[in-house]
């Protein structure tokens, strides 16, 4: 096992830089470079132009229900190692409790699989849940800050309102919520709004929409030059926990360069006990939305 800030993997059509926390928040940990050698060899998945604000898959925040100062980017704080695993198209990134002001360990492992895939899983294990306080629950935020992008919204299969049917949604993150701070979060069918205290000081990764809402835990945006940047994941919304979509618009309208970025809630947070999450990552020519949801079902079938 190789220990070191960066890591390239190239596998298939794509070519992966993986970084560690040794240089961040001046550099974010995660996937900094992200090419498709076959269909944009010369296009970068990711912001190329501000390493403060660049990243793919990178843990970003943990965030309870209450006003907390480690509310906002704990993650990119404290020592987050990076190893390169022994089949040498993995690595993994490895945080101590101590090493977070939330007393939870966790590990993110990457995997770079032909032709265009980055499969990816979480674990983590909270060790002292009174830290959350008394709602309970945990958020854990990961950013991707895209490069330019040929649409700003996600896409996503979901509804529009109570009882509508099953169809495409364009989730651009309009204003209106009254916490609406350049972008929101979009929750499962079956998932309820998270309540927070009036006084929290993150309150814009803690809010979601009403309407609309996804039915399946994939989602699709359109990146420059033909190319689609697709997450999926192996849940949606669970008695123990769920994932949300979330995209924000800071770069906007100056570039157009959404985060286009994803939550991981925990209901419930209890001692010692283990969590998380497996998902993967496609970045390739863009064919129709009809190719976006059979890799989405392709892969999920793969996961029974």
């Amino acid at each position: 096992m190789e220990i070191g800030i960066q890591v390239e993997i190239s596998n298939g059509h794509l070519r992966a830089l993986f970084k560690d926390n040794t240089h961040s928040p001046e550099i974010l940990s995660g996937i900094e470079t992200l090419i498709n050698l076959q269909d944009a060899p010369e296009f970068d998945a990711y912001d190329p132009d501000n390493p403060g604000a660049s990243a793919g898959l990178n843990f970003e925040h943990i965030i309870c229900g209450h006003s907390n100062p480690a509310n906002a980017f704990t993650p990119r704080k404290g020592k987050y190692t990076l190893s390169r695993l022994a089949d040498r198209n993995s690595v993994m990134l490895v945080r101590h409790q101590d090493d977070s002001p939330w007393a939870v360990s966790s590990w993110l492992k990457y995997t770079v699989e032909a032709p265009h895939y980055i499969d990816f899983e979480f674990e983590c294990n909270p060790h002292e849940h009174r830290k959350f306080g008394d709602r309970g629950y945990a958020i854990f935020f990961f950013a991707n800050y895209m490069n330019d992008v040929g649409e700003v919204p996600i896409h996503f299969r979901g509804i529009d309102r109570q009882g509508g049917a099953e169809k495409w949604i364009a989730g651009d993150a309009p204003e209106g919520h009254p916490d609406w701070n350049q972008g929101g979060t979009y929750r499962n069918t079956n998932a309820v709004a998270l309540e927070y205290d009036t006084d929290h000081n993150f309150k814009l990764n803690v809010w979601s929409y009403d309407y609309p809402r996804y039915s399946k835990p994939f989602y699709y945006g359109l990146a420059e030059n033909d190319m689609v940047f697709m997450l999926m994941f192996d849940r949606a919304c669970t008695p123990h926990d769920e994932i949300r979509f979330s995209i924000f618009k800071f770069k906007l309208p100056q570039k157009p360069r959404p985060a286009w970025d994803f939550q991981y809630v925990i209901h419930k947070v209890e001692s010692n006990k283990q969590y998380g999450f497996k998902g993967r990552l496609i970045w390739k020519r863009f064919i129709s939305p009809e190719d976006c949801l059979a890799e989405y079902e392709t892969w999920a079938k793969l996961l029974k």
